[in-house]
């Protein structure tokens, strides 16, 4: 064989310059796990456990890191209630914050109570956990530059308070910290209606309308990406749902509970808003979704907001329709596949 031509092709390539995929589906997923700082609410609806059992078999699959997972919620029982998922999942240890705003949301929750208080974890109250901004911080400042996806769930009282931080002697402020350290914000969130989009709210929108100032200010202020997973990806006016299946798990499995007590009964099938944004978080578009990039929600005190297209750095999820149908199945096949993860190790005693 002639080495001529070997060096010649060599050179080729070389000297081809790499092609840009950013926004592209990956083909397989990333070579490193995806670092995830998961804020959830865990108190009015079940899709906060489903989503947290997906994050822990995700990272059990190598596919994410879970760098802590904090509440935006007052209620007393959410932050224990994570923190006994934590545990029977094996990471004990993960950081737990929880707002110390006067203006966090308190709502009721139908099992929060009734898993910290049947599975085992150290955090015995929400008033124990540190300040979530604190907890935010505290990570923050261990991570490579721009390595970071914040993936929210729930009431945005966290990140604002973060964007809001001054800076302290040697310690950044909030915004550059995030500036510094943040890859994308991942925010389950909105409806977008129409092209382009714009939310009147009359299909409502609690993650932004509980703590509406949090979510003006966060939504507003945020200086690095950010990508919308709207309601009609996942939740009610979607129509994907998963849950019923949960019931072919032990009965001392969490997620099982969880959807037990959400519903008074057997678990049935509840809609995945917060489970599509997980899945988007650590494993992008993949065949799941397309994506709209490069806008800016232009979001009003009363949540109402139109969309910005171009020039902006938020985006938001679409539905990906081949062959003209919704991939709704294939997510909701995954999604269950996911939360039914068998769970490494022991069941902690």
């Amino acid at each position: 064989m002639t080495r001529g031509p070997v060096r010649m092709l060599i050179l080729i390539v070389c000297c081809v310059p790499a092609i840009s995929t950013a926004g592209a589906a990956p083909a397989t997923r990333p070579a490193a796990p995806a670092k995830i700082l998961f804020d959830t609410d865990m108190d009015s609806d079940c899709d906060d456990v489903g989503a947290l059992a997906m994050l822990h078999a995700l990272a059990d699959l190598g596919e994410a890191e879970i760098l802590a997972t904090v509440v935006s919620a007052k209620n007393p029982w959410s932050a224990p209630c994570v923190d006994a998922i934590n545990t029977w999942y094996g990471r004990p240890d993960l950081p737990i914050g929880r707002p110390k705003q006067p203006n966090a949301v308190n709502s009721s929750s139908k099992y929060a109570r009734q898993i910290a208080e049947e599975y085992q974890h150290d955090l015995k109250s929400g008033a124990d956990a540190p300040d979530a901004v604190r907890v935010y911080v505290d990570v923050l400042s261990k991570q490579p530059e721009r390595s970071v996806v914040i993936l929210t769930v729930g009431d945005l009282t966290n990140i604002a308070a973060l964007l809001s931080l001054p800076a302290d002697g040697d310690r950044p402020s909030g915004i550059d910290l995030v500036k510094s350290k943040v890859k994308v914000w991942v925010c389950m969130g909105g409806n977008f209606i129409g092209r382009p989009a714009k939310d009147d709210m009359k299909l409502g929108n609690n993650n932004f309308s509980l703590d509406a100032a949090s979510s003006l200010y966060a939504i507003t202020h945020w200086p690095v990406e950010l990508t919308f997973v709207g309601r009609e990806i996942g939740s009610v006016p979607s129509g994907l749902k998963a849950g019923a299946k949960l019931a072919a798990l032990p009965k001392d499995h969490p997620v099982r509970r969880g959807y037990e007590l959400y519903f008074g009964g057997a678990p049935k099938d509840r809609h995945i808003a917060d489970q599509t944004a997980v899945l988007y978080a650590v494993r992008g578009l993949r065949d799941y979704w397309d994506i709209e990039a490069n806008g800016t929600m232009d979001l009003q005190p009363d949540m109402t907001f139109t969309w910005q297209p171009g020039g902006g750095k938020q985006s938001y999820l679409l539905k990906r329709k081949p062959d003209g149908k919704p991939n709704d199945r294939a997510i909701e096949q995954a999604v269950e596949q996911l939360m039914m993860h068998p769970r490494r190790g022991p069941v902690p005693q």
